[in-house]
């Protein structure tokens, strides 16, 4: 558990700085992919509403210090995405890589279309059509085409660490833990 928690941390600095460092640099019709977006989607998916919740929280905190205006305004953004996306979680695959994709693009879409919401059409700026091809559909877009290769990349990062983590319990003389219908160590299936 605590190496679980300190894998997830690691993420989250790491998606942090390749959004803040290297992709602010990689424009693309002048928007920048959510990276903190993917790993909060994704980390929601993979292990669940509580860990997407806490997950959004952490990404939106580090938005809010960076950029925000408001303290808290990303973070409960983040919150309620990551947490939306843990829902999902039932129904997790290892091999499903479409799922996560339409997770990530509607939870930027969502993302956008609240910014939109919150920082334009509250001041008057009421053309939401040149927001949306300007801003929301590019920044979507390139969003779920980086998606592809992050959400792989957290997938396998976080399913070796729980499999090193349960293998570890499992040297120590502790209960293997069942997931997904499946004993992880015996890959036969669970008796109901």
């Amino acid at each position: 558990m605590i190496l679980k928690t300190f894998v997830i941390i690691i993420e989250i600095l790491v998606s942090f700085l390749f959004q803040t460092t290297i992709f602010s640099h990689l424009k693309l019709a002048d928007v920048v992919p959510d990276i903190l977006m993917i790993t909060t989607a994704s980390l929601g998916y993979i292990v669940g509403k509580k860990t997407g919740a806490l997950t959004g929280f952490a990404c939106g905190l580090l938005l809010d210090c960076t950029y925000g205006t408001l303290i808290g305004l990303y973070a409960l953004m983040y919150t309620a995405i990551g947490y939306v996306c843990g829902f999902a979680n039932r129904i997790y695959s290892e091999e499903d890589y479409t799922l996560p994709l339409f997770l990530i693009g509607g939870s930027e879409f969502a993302f956008s279309f609240i910014y939109y919401v919150l920082f334009y059409l509250l001041k008057g700026d009421l053309d939401f059509g040149h927001f949306s091809m300007r801003f929301l559909f590019p920044r979507v877009i390139y969003t779920v085409m980086v998606s592809i290769i992050i959400y792989r990349l957290l997938n396998l990062n976080t399913r070796l660490f729980d499999r090193i983590d349960l293998g570890a319990k499992k040297r120590k003389g502790g209960t293997t833990h069942e997931y997904k219908g499946l004993d992880i160590f015996s890959r036969q299936p669970k008796q109901f």
